[in-house]
């Protein structure tokens, strides 16, 4: 088996990075707590080394600072201010680590860093940080299917019918105080029958004054609900524990490192783990939590940004590692986007991503031109 100190340990050399902002269209338009989107916009990470061996990583923040603090034109100002000019010619792969764990926050930029040099590292040597699991991985993941708030039943009741017969593993709602809740009370004889596991999302929106509504969906589903309350809002948290002591919360946006689970853990509310690779900081720092949650018995799963192919070939081959999981937030491909940057296309059977498929996934240059707004390319400075 392979040690850290192994992976830290290997070389890397480094030529140029190109800042790749792309702009993905939509198949439709998605809905909720934090606002409305028609298009993805991401910051693609593209490391050259001085062979020529290319590596991509995906930034997963927005281009606003609504989800997180991070936002893509500080992603970029990072970048170039903070992390390619103390890159050098030649380093080991702990080098870059020490170099990103020197900066605080801004995890999505850090773990695109990470993630294109591992992908480069592991091209070149058959290594990577994934041999650190000891468990084998999953064949095939179970995968799930984020649903938006919805002003059109009809629209709502063909949504969820169509996702029922198409077989994800898991259907997740978003929610905010303001959802419809009679469009619930006409679908859920759907949801009841469905052999689907379903749960809801309500990205940190509900406060002082929805707990009719959070009651609502704690009482009528008895399932999970994730980050119904702003991260920083802990005593709404304990008072959701004590009006409803069954209610299972997962978090998402409280967890930004192993630290936060470590601290909800020892404090009695740690239910389960939504896994955002690069809202943690990158590979690295997601096994680390991975192995903490497996030893404690924790749930976890791998959450998604509604990232390309790039982001989501990576977050699928992490959700592998995790068995015990129901679903994960990493839909195919073709669930929101007309054309994605890698092909073949990330293709879902039955509920179920091949991780051998996975493989035959590459990035498309010509796609990936298509669909870029803004690029720069820096070259090393020593």
């Amino acid at each position: 088996m392979i040690q850290k100190e192994e992976i830290l340990k290997l070389p890397i050399s480094f030529k140029n990075i190109r800042l790749i902002r792309l702009n993905l269209p939509q198949k439709e338009q998605f809905v909720s707590g934090i606002g409305v989107r028609n298009s993805r916009e991401a910051l693609i990470i593209e490391w050259e080394d001085m062979n020529g061996t290319k590596g991509y990583g995906e930034c997963s923040c927005r281009p606003d600072p609504y989800y997180s603090d991070e936002f893509i034109d500080g992603a970029i100002a990072l970048v170039n201010q903070f992390i390619v000019p103390f890159l050098l010619p030649q380093q080991t792969f702990g080098d870059l680590v020490k170099r990103l764990d020197k900066i605080r926050g801004w995890n999505f930029t850090k773990a695109a860093v990470e993630m294109a040099a591992l992908q480069v590292i592991e091209k070149n040597t058959g290594k990577s940080p994934f041999q650190l699991l000891q468990n084998k991985p999953l064949a095939d993941v179970p995968v799930g299917i984020s649903l938006g708030l919805y002003t059109e039943l009809d629209r709502m009741k063909e949504v969820v019918k169509n996702a029922l017969e198409t077989g994800y593993r898991r259907l997740k709602f978003k929610i905010s105080p303001n959802v419809r809740i009679d469009f619930f009370e006409e679908i859920n004889p759907m949801l009841f029958k469905a052999d689907t596991y379903v749960s809801f999302d309500a990205n940190g929106s509900f406060g002082d004054d929805d707990f009719e509504v959070f009651n609502y969906f704690a009482n009528t589903y008895q399932t999970m609900i994730e980050q119904p309350f702003a991260p920083t809002r802990f005593d709404l948290l304990l008072k959701a524990k004590q009006e409803n002591p069954d209610v299972f919360i997962c978090y998402d946006e409280e967890i930004k490192s192993l630290g936060d689970v470590l601290k909800l853990h020892h404090l009695g509310v740690l239910d389960e783990v939504n896994l955002k690779v690069g809202r943690v900081g990158g590979v690295m720092k997601s096994i680390e939590i991975i192995q903490y949650c497996a030893k404690h018995n924790i749930p976890c799963w791998i959450g998604g940004m509604f990232e390309t192919g790039i982001g989501r070939t990576l977050n699928l081959r992490m959700a592998s590692y995790l068995p015990n999981a129901r679903a994960h937030d990493l839909s195919p491909s073709d669930r929101y986007f007309l054309e994605d940057v890698v092909a073949p296309n990330v293709e879902m059977n039955s509920g179920y991503v091949s991780i051998e498929s996975l493989k035959h996934c590459q990035v498309q240059p010509n796609l990936v031109d298509k669909y870029t707004i803004d690029q720069k390319t820096i070259e090393v400075t020593c």
